[in-house]
């Protein structure tokens, strides 16, 4: 369980990373004025996605967590 949770918490890791590189474009981008590369890229919906996955891993991470603890107090019981 403890591995499945680090794997998900390096996924987030991941993901948080790649918001920020494609963050970082779009904003360049738009300081630019290009906002046709931004649509072409469709930066906004990239990074949205990205968001709503990062949020449900880390759904997942919180659940996971609560299982660990709830199986640790009734072995400990």
């Amino acid at each position: 369980m403890k591995g499945l949770i680090k794997g998900y918490t390096d996924s987030c890791t991941l993901v948080k990373a790649r918001i920020d590189e494609l963050t970082g474009l779009r904003n360049s981008l738009k300081q630019l004025g290009d906002t046709g590369r931004i649509e072409e890229l469709d930066l906004d919906r990239r990074i949205k996605l990205l968001y709503n996955e990062y949020e449900q891993m880390q759904e997942i991470i919180s659940d996971l967590s609560a299982y660990m603890r709830r199986r640790e107090k009734i072995a400990d019981s």
